[in-house]
């Protein structure tokens, strides 16, 4: 990856098997059990993992910032202070879908699109112009201040890629797409169309 100046940032997932990592260090040294659990897949890839990964995946920023650009995987709530993330705000930009009318992280599962804000729609610019994934779309979202574009490659709708002209005045972009094979199934609805 720095040979060709790629950049990463740590979403939900990597974070997942980061925690798995500690408690099973934990679990080694301390003997305490460790109370997460992988599915058979999740365990399939934890078991193709060595330090070196654990690592790099420890390594990687919560977002990074270009200019005028954010770059984050889940979202930014209105109590975000991306240069004082305590470990609550650190799991929240990584997860945040939801807010109430009050601007609080909302959990997925409890999460009603009728009575609850996706967070873009109360997001006030204060970090300019933010690019995240976390939740599939079924097209990329445009908001005032910031663009999602997971549009769902892992389920085989496709990859997305969005190139900005200028990071400093992000307001010319081209997005591309790349057609996706099915690698997961989800148990719940997951790509939204409209919010």
């Amino acid at each position: 990856m720095q040979e060709h100046s790629i950049k990463a940032i740590r979403g939900n997932h990597e974070d997942k098997f980061l925690r798995y990592y500690y408690h099973e260090q934990r679990f080694l040294t301390q003997g305490i059990a460790n109370p997460m659990q992988l599915s058979a897949k999740e365990q399939e890839i934890y078991k193709t993992l060595d330090k070196e990964d654990f690592v790099f995946l420890q390594s990687l920023p919560l977002f990074l910032q270009f200019n005028a650009l954010t770059v984050i995987h889940g979202g930014i709530l209105p109590s975000t202070n991306l240069a004082k993330l305590d470990k609550k705000s650190a799991a929240q930009v990584m997860r945040v879908r939801y807010l109430d009318v009050h601007g609080r992280f909302v959990a997925l599962d409890d999460a009603d699109p009728h009575i609850h804000f996706w967070w873009s729609e109360l997001y006030d610019g204060r970090y300019r112009y933010v690019v995240y994934g976390h939740q599939p779309f079924l097209y990329p979202r445009v908001d005032r201040w910031s663009f999602g574009i997971d549009t769902g490659a892992v389920y085989g709708n496709r990859l997305t890629a969005i190139v900005f002209a200028d990071a400093k005045t992000p307001f010319c972009y081209e997005l591309f797409y790349v057609p996706s094979q099915t690698y997961a199934k989800k148990s719940k609805p997951w790509i939204v169309s409209d919010l």
